[in-house]
């Protein structure tokens, strides 16, 4: 190929295709800055992705943004590292920002309570808690013993890194499953400002959302 030679146009929009972390569609097709931005669905999604699926895909986004701005989020947790979960218990939809959702403020993946359908919450690879579990004895006590030292000294030297790996499964046809890594260390987790009561206030509302319980963690 030439130094000179024609750059191929956006596939979706016929822009320009120039810059970093673009995302690729089937047939190894490129898209630009801006559809790039926009598109938020599994990897598996994206290796047989025609441009009129991702027509379809932008056009669902944007009715996501309008919904995302008619709900009333009553509830906003931003403490759990990389990740921002909203509730909106009226209007029956939470939302979730996260690096692996590829998504930001301005457009959050919003679900209805009817969308979700399955809840996991591992420490590496060991399950924690899931859709089955009664209450939160399990993930209390494992977060509790998590802390260690770090309940009382507050220090990097102290500290232990870990990750949880949260799991769910949707009727959304761009995220039928889902699997958000949160990095911590256990100072994080139990120190100044921790997240873990963050994290079972999360797991308990996503849970009984899908049990169709009656939502009591979450203040």
């Amino acid at each position: 190929m030439g130094l000179f030679s024609k750059k191929e146009a956006c596939p979706v929009c016929g822009g320009e295709v120039k810059g970093l972390f673009l995302v690729k569609i089937g047939d190894k097709k490129t898209l630009c800055k801006s559809c790039s931005k926009q598109v938020s669905m599994q990897k598996s999604l994206l290796e047989t992705a025609t441009p009129e699926f991702i027509q379809e895909h932008l056009a669902y986004r944007r009715a996501n943004a309008e919904k995302y701005a008619t709900h009333r989020w009553t509830v906003k947790i931003t403490s759990i590292p990389g990740l921002v979960f909203g509730l909106d218990e009226a209007g029956q939809a939470i939302y979730l920002i996260h690096d692996d959702l590829h998504v930001d403020e301005e457009n959050p993946v919003v679900f209805s309570f009817d969308q979700l359908t399955g809840y996991e919450l591992l420490r590496g690879k060991k399950k924690l808690d899931g859709m089955e579990d009664t209450g939160m004895v399990v993930l209390e006590t494992t977060l509790s013993a998590l802390g260690g030292i770090a309940r009382l000294v507050n220090s990097d030297s102290s500290s232990h890194y870990d990750t949880f790996h949260l799991k769910l499964t949707t009727t959304d046809p761009y995220w039928s499953e889902i699997d958000l890594k949160i990095d911590f260390t256990d100072s994080q987790l139990h120190g100044l400002g921790g997240f873990a009561g963050d994290m079972q206030r999360v797991c308990q509302t996503i849970k009984s959302i899908i049990r169709k319980e009656s939502i009591r963690y979450v203040c």
